[in-house]
């Protein structure tokens, strides 16, 4: 009896591992933005999104990475452009407290195809319209977390032309925060139109790559032979 109960324990670690997995609380997240959008916007619903919005780039990259697969739940995917408008359109918040879960968030991103090019249009819309409060931020942060940040945001993950935002921001700041727009200069000399991020994922692309193929060739043989019945 405990043999039978230890492999089904193991069964269950295998499949659980296999399964589709969010770090976050989705049914949460996306309460808290349908209320947001039906017009419930307040400090309390704003402030149930912030809180349940993915705080690193890992939680960002596993809550919203599209996979071509069948067995895979694209949802998270699908929203992924409207919650990153709701979060930039947050007014009920504390400016503070907003910034930090902004900056912490993009700190370490890539470029991934989940949504990181719309990302960066609102993030670097963002810094030019809260300069002082974002560099004030950065600065109490490690050089080399500044340095993080400052390369996805200068990094050509789309095709905006960054050069004139990257010109303001360096000709208003390089005296009051001389140090960060160092760092900041720095990054976009090493990473605006320097750097292709590979894929994160390689292995598990193919492997879906094969399911993909797999499934077509059944459906074509199956075509075939329905075919010849006729």
């Amino acid at each position: 009896m405990k043999r039978i109960t230890l492999t089904i324990l193991l069964l269950t670690a295998v499949f659980a591992a296999e399964a589709q997995y969010f770090p976050i609380d989705t049914a949460r997240l996306n309460n808290a933005y349908r209320s947001i959008i039906s017009g419930e916007r307040n400090i309390k619903t704003e402030m149930e999104f912030l809180e349940a919005y993915p705080t690193t780039w890992l939680e960002f990259y596993m809550t919203y990475s599209y996979v071509d697969d069948e067995e895979y739940d694209i949802e998270m995917s699908q929203l992924c452009t409207e919650h990153i408008s709701t979060l930039f359109g947050l007014s009920h918040i504390n400016d503070t407290i907003k910034c930090k879960k902004i900056v912490d968030l993009t700190i370490g991103m890539k470029e991934s195809g989940e949504c990181t090019g719309v990302y960066q249009d609102y993030l670097v819309g963002y810094i030019l319209s809260n300069e002082e409060l974002v560099l004030d931020y950065l600065s109490k942060l490690k050089k080399g977390h500044q340095m993080e940040f400052w390369q996805f945001c200068w990094s050509t993950v789309t095709e905006c032309n960054r050069i004139h935002n990257f010109e303001e921001l360096y000709r208003l700041n390089k005296h009051k925060y001389p140090e960060q727009m160092e760092i900041s200069s720095t990054a976009f000399k090493y990473f605006y139109d320097g750097i292709n991020y590979p894929n994160l994922l390689p292995h598990k692309e193919q492997e879906y790559k094969h399911k993909f193929i797999d499934r077509n060739h059944k459906k074509i043989f199956n075509g075939y032979l329905d075919s010849q019945e006729d």
